[in-house]
């Protein structure tokens, strides 16, 4: 338990901190630092005589949980992901809710946030990925007995217009591979078309994970690095990938490339996403927008197209849930206009003119003639 002064907006304030056995924290913010001792001397002698659940309600401020989230996430979460997190946290959450309560972050604060966010500039994307971050950041303070409620929850997300995930056709890989012929990158590239596998797991990728007499890739977990998912998942080489991998390794062995690392730069594990050098890789073959994660996209969607199960799919781009791989496993507008064009009676040349069942043509080359109506009985007859 500890008394402390700490810096508001509006002046100095003291505070009172206490830490339960079981990890639950405390804090009040008082006015003076008598007042503070006043509390802090109540609260050990509610803790002597054990009425804990008798204590008002915890005054947490936002930039105190940021501390604790920011722990937590980085013990948690992929390093890409906390750095991505803690820049959205400290960059624009921070700077707006940091001196407030957390109970007093309302559903009407959120909203006014979101306007602010957009005012701004920030594209609704960006709002809603700010929202989220904020949402588990008020999940895991329930979790840990700090709050009683997520009013993020309240709080309704941007719409976005779904736009279609981009992938490269037959013709644009054969533009690609004759680009990246010779480039340093082509092992990269290839080994990204042929697995799917993340960026992060094409990084971190290890010769001892390639087993060239199975002919698979393990992809597993290291000592400073974990899959997504925690999992690890076996990975088909194909021969094509097997003659470009081999290849790339005599490479190394001859250059004198002692890293274990699969894909390097001057020996030294790639950590940055090679935008500049697959850039050019992409100029020379005319693509535009195309980075790693569109190669992995390629991989999925092409299999789908070439008959595979969107479950065998799930399982080899190493999704946890069904839903993801749908989005992945889409088919090209074209695609569907072949498949559509496979129906018996979609064509009109030639034989095809087929019937359905013994039914006559469903468009003839010349229109009927109107039979002529019956007369209705007249009301006489």
């Amino acid at each position: 338990m500890s008394v402390y002064r700490r810096k508001f907006k509006h002046g100095d304030r003291w505070c009172v901190y206490l830490t339960f056995k079981d990890g639950r924290r405390y804090r009040k913010v008082v006015g003076t630092r008598k007042e503070a001792e006043k509390v802090e001397q109540k609260l050990r002698s509610e803790v002597v005589a054990g009425r804990w659940d008798l204590w008002e309600k915890q005054e947490i401020l936002f930039s105190d949980l940021v501390i604790e989230y920011l722990e937590h996430a980085q013990m948690n979460k992929a390093a890409s992901t906390f750095r991505v997190d803690k820049y959205r946290i400290e960059a624009h959450l921070l700077s707006y809710f940091g001196n407030m309560i957390l109970t007093e972050i309302t559903p009407q604060i959120l909203e006014s946030y979101k306007r602010q966010r957009l005012e701004e500039g920030a594209s609704p994307n960006t709002v809603n990925h700010e929202l989220a971050n904020l949402s588990h950041m008020f999940r895991m303070a329930i979790r840990w007995g700090l709050i009683d409620r997520n009013p993020v929850s309240y709080v309704d997300r941007m719409r976005i217009p779904e736009k279609p995930k981009g992938f490269l056709s037959q013709v644009q890989i054969e533009r690609l591979m004759e680009a990246a012929n010779g480039s340093h990158i082509l092992p990269l590239i290839v080994t990204a078309l042929h697995t799917g596998m993340r960026k992060s797991e094409l990084f971190n990728l290890k010769w001892s994970d390639i087993d060239f007499s199975r002919m698979t890739i393990t992809v597993q977990s290291k000592d400073d690095w974990h899959t997504k998912n925690y999992r690890s998942r076996a990975l088909q080489i194909t021969p094509v990938l097997c003659e470009v991998l081999t290849e790339h390794r005599k490479h190394h062995l001859l250059n004198g490339v002692q890293s274990e690392y699969v894909f390097t730069y001057n020996g030294q594990k790639l950590r940055s996403n090679i935008k500049k050098s697959l850039a050019r890789v992409m100029g020379k073959a005319g693509l535009q927008g195309v980075t790693l994660h569109t190669l992995r996209h390629t991989f999925a969607s092409q299999l789908a197209m070439a008959g595979v199960s969107i479950k065998e799919v799930q399982e080899l781009m190493g999704h946890r849930s069904f839903e993801t791989t749908l989005q992945y496993a889409h088919l090209s507008e074209d695609h569907v206009k072949q498949q559509v064009m496979k129906l018996p009676f979609a064509s009109r040349s030639g034989d095809s003119r087929t019937r359905i069942g013994h039914a006559k043509p469903i468009l003839a080359d010349t229109p009927k003639k109107k039979e002529p109506r019956e007369a209705l009985p007249s009301q006489g007859s």
